[in-house]
């Protein structure tokens, strides 16, 4: 575990040497950035994921891959270290977001699982705990006949996220979706935390509305006329 890295101006460093990144995405609570160069232990080019202490998603799913190593729809998510105000995961850079070209199998399993997903939640309400959510989304997706694979991967996602309360949820869609450099459907990132999403939303809008109020935007003054 390497407890000194540091990013900075698209560099990380780490204790085994300076690595070039760029972000390619943001969520709310974490920040991915991609190597510019193939990684050579693994042939493959790396995702480091910078994530807040809010939320333990992407220790979760680092948790879910120890839990079940062989499964190729679990993301290989695993913590590297921490910079002084982030904790940093590593991953290897998936194709996403999901195409139905790039895995047949896993767009029909896709449709599937989202379809047990919305009926989960049209039949339990919005405000039922999400492990109460992700459980009838897992029977659904067995009875809907997915690959045993892909279930296999959402019992162990949703056993996982139970051991951080129940809270997580899934979420199913093609840009949290991709695919391996073998072509199998990666669940890349289907969990999240309602309660601290709801939380950070909460945040960002009180700081918004103080915000207004302490520089409140100045009126218009009216547009004068021409002199006749």
């Amino acid at each position: 575990m390497d407890d000194t890295l540091r990013l900075s101006r698209g560099v990380l460093y780490t204790q085994d040497g300076p690595i070039k990144v760029k972000r390619i995405g943001k969520g709310a609570f974490s920040v991915a950035m991609a190597s510019l160069d193939v990684n050579p232990r693994t042939g493959e080019r790396d995702v480091f994921l910078f994530s807040d202490d809010d939320t333990s998603d992407k220790e979760l799913l680092s948790m879910a891959h120890d839990a079940d190593e062989r499964n190729p729809h679990i993301p290989k998510v695993e913590k590297l270290g921490y910079t002084h105000d982030k904790t940093v995961y590593v991953m290897p850079l998936y194709k996403s977001p999901l195409r139905k070209g790039d895995d047949p199998k896993g767009w029909k399993d896709y449709l599937a699982v989202k379809k047990c997903l919305d009926t989960a939640i049209r039949s339990l309400g919005h405000k039922a705990s999400g492990y109460d959510i992700n459980f009838a989304t897992l029977e659904c997706a067995r009875e809907a006949g997915v690959r045993q694979s892909v279930a296999d991967a959402l019992e162990t996602l949703v056993d996982t996220a139970a051991n951080y309360g129940d809270a997580y949820q899934f979420e199913f869609s093609p840009r949290n979706l991709a695919t391996d450099a073998r072509g199998n459907l990666v669940l890349l990132d289907v969990l999240f935390d309602k309660e601290a999403l709801l939380k950070r939303r909460k945040a960002l809008y009180d700081r918004a509305q103080a915000t207004r109020f302490r520089n409140p935007s100045r009126r218009a003054k009216p547009a004068r006329g021409r002199r006749r």
